[in-house]
């Protein structure tokens, strides 16, 4: 039997992944994670501030850690929608979800596709997690007061569908995924499933973690 190969994308990837888990350590203080943009190793990628983008043949892509108060600013640019993820009463010690802010800009002739159900996050000891999916969302949110509101709020800003962005036009949404475990040092957003035209594109998004005190 022979062995199994990956090809592609995905075993690109993994390599990246062996080389930072060699060179990371396995603790880490607590707090709010904050993201901020570290070292890009694909060439298509760079970091500009706050953000990584990604410049490929046909399609810049913007990706935007954004924090409890950057959520709060999202939300404010749409005064006819809550913030979903707003929690006044949280507890201290109690972590709130990971958000990215995601821009996608066709600029090329070939519509522009993205599955965000195939989106991760893996930090350096190889741990993942999937952005969550609206019906995992619809279950954390639909139960609390104003659930119309909330519910309307995730369908229009949360990515959870497939994306198709036509030709010459943008498109943005949200990534929402848990916290990160409390010994990450630095976390890779996978865009997993995104094409140009019919080709896939590997975007590889690498951040530092930091927490506030």
């Amino acid at each position: 039997m022979k062995p199994l190969l990956l090809n592609g994308p995905l075993a690109r990837f993994f390599s990246l992944l062996m080389v930072i888990s060699l060179a990371a350590c396995t603790s880490g203080p607590s707090g709010e994670a904050m993201l901020r943009p570290g070292p890009q190793r694909l060439p298509t990628l760079q970091a500009q501030g706050d953000l990584v983008i990604a410049t490929l043949g046909g399609a810049t892509v913007t990706a935007e850690p954004l924090t409890e108060k950057g959520l709060d600013a999202y939300y404010a640019r749409r005064p006819t929608l809550l913030n979903p993820f707003k929690t006044p009463s949280k507890g201290k010690g109690t972590k709130g979800p990971l958000a990215f802010l995601l821009r996608i800009r066709n600029v090329g002739r070939d519509r522009v596709t993205f599955d965000p159900g195939q989106a991760w996050l893996t930090d350096q000891q190889d741990r993942r997690s999937a952005a969550f999916s609206y019906d995992e969302l619809h279950s954390l949110f639909s139960g609390k007061g104003e659930s119309a509101k909330v519910l309307r709020a995730l369908e229009e800003t949360v990515l959870t569908s497939l994306l198709v962005v036509p030709p010459k036009l943008d498109r943005e949404g949200l990534l929402i995924f848990p916290p990160p475990d409390p010994a990450a040092k630095m976390v890779i957003l996978e865009v997993g499933s995104f094409y140009v035209g019919p080709t896939e594109q590997l975007l590889l998004f690498e951040f530092e973690v930091r927490r506030s005190p």
